[in-house]
């Protein structure tokens, strides 16, 4: 009668072949009006029993490592609300699809996958329902592998770890209100940052010399942009994205701390010819996390930013091991810049 259930192998490693009975056994005596939750994680590869797909009061899902996804063609999962594919293996391509389709009423997806370790070269993502999407692959891939996803009600979208893939393909997003997207390189044949002009709030952590990017393309709903700037040529990045975006309110840069002792080709900046839309009217606040006062051509960006951004109200630098004569005259050199907007309060943290 248990509502939620947890299968962890390490608790039955002492007794070899007992494991799997048991889950059998367990999931095969449940007898609860509603099963909200079952976990499981493996040692072993383990076929998880067919008759879990047909679990129609089941909620939550979550199948992790050594678990061999081999769906049959009719799933009844119907009230399934988060599903987790943690390192699994599946049987074929056919398998993601049937388990999939079988979840009329999923909300949440979460997949995470070594590229080269299972069958499945095109993992297709076909679900009306889906409200938030999170897909994280480890390094490494072939051109012949990669994503398809089509979700018309996706809200939330997370990519982390995709690199040397043939293909990302998003379609039919257009109710994104955010996206993730990190660590993504060498994508082949897609232009995956081109899917998301829907979105309203963005987090790029790529580098324009390694994902395609669009430069014909306009995030019309775009206010709230995040780059993080230790990545190959991150300030063209920065001036494609003030462009593109013509409503930004908030604009925030990242320089982790890890990323400091990291030799990255930064490129040169270069100002813009003409100021971008998003400066003249809509951008109010900068942030700048991990400000390198030392560097002449992050100081440049700093300048230019609150230069040029006539409703800007508030700009916020903070900076790692900084003395505090120098935080002196770091806050000196940002005062005297000749702001746009005269109620732009700076504040160095």
């Amino acid at each position: 009668m248990m509502p939620k259930l947890k299968f962890d192998y390490r608790d039955h490693k002492h007794e070899l072949g007992t494991f799997s009975n048991n889950v059998c056994t367990t999931l095969l005596s449940h007898t609860a009006p509603v099963i909200q939750k079952v976990e499981y994680q493996s040692g072993q590869i383990y076929r998880f029993p067919r008759t879990l797909y047909n679990f129609k009061t089941l909620e939550t899902l979550q199948l992790r490592f050594n678990v061999l996804i081999n769906v049959p063609s009719t799933v009844f999962l119907t009230s399934l609300r988060t599903l987790h594919l943690h390192y699994v293996n599946y049987k074929d391509f056919k398998s993601v699809l049937n388990l999939l389709s079988g979840c009329p009423n999923l909300k949440t997806l979460s997949v995470h996958r070594y590229p080269c370790s299972n069958t499945v070269k095109t993992f297709t993502i076909a679900v009306p329902s889906l409200q938030r999407l999170s897909i994280y692959n480890s390094n490494g891939g072939q051109q012949d592998w990669g994503y398809v996803i089509n979700a018309t009600s996706l809200k939330y979208l997370k990519i982390k770890g995709i690199c040397g893939l043939g293909f990302c393909l998003i379609e039919n997003v257009t109710e994104l209100v955010e996206a993730n997207i990190t660590d993504v390189s060498d994508i082949f044949n897609e232009n995956l940052v081109g899917s998301l002009t829907s979105v309203k709030r963005l987090s790029l952590r790529i580098s324009p010399l390694k994902v395609k990017f669009p430069t014909d393309n306009v995030f019309y709903q775009l206010v709230h942009l995040e780059l993080h700037a230790c990545k190959e040529a991150w300030f063209n990045l920065l001036t494609l994205m003030l462009v593109s975006s013509p409503k930004l309110q908030v604009l925030k840069l990242i320089n982790q701390w890890r990323c400091e002792k990291k030799r990255v080709a930064r490129g040169e900046w270069n100002q813009p010819n003409n100021v971008s839309e998003c400066l003249l009217f809509h951008l109010e606040a900068f942030m700048w996390k991990g400000y390198k006062w030392q560097r002449e051509d992050e100081k440049e960006v700093a300048k230019y930013i609150i230069g040029n951004t006539k409703r800007l109200k508030r700009a916020t630098f903070s900076s790692r091991r900084i003395k505090p004569s120098e935080r002196v005259e770091v806050v000196k050199e940002l005062e005297s810049v000749v702001r746009a907007s005269n109620s732009c309060k700076l504040v160095f943290e």
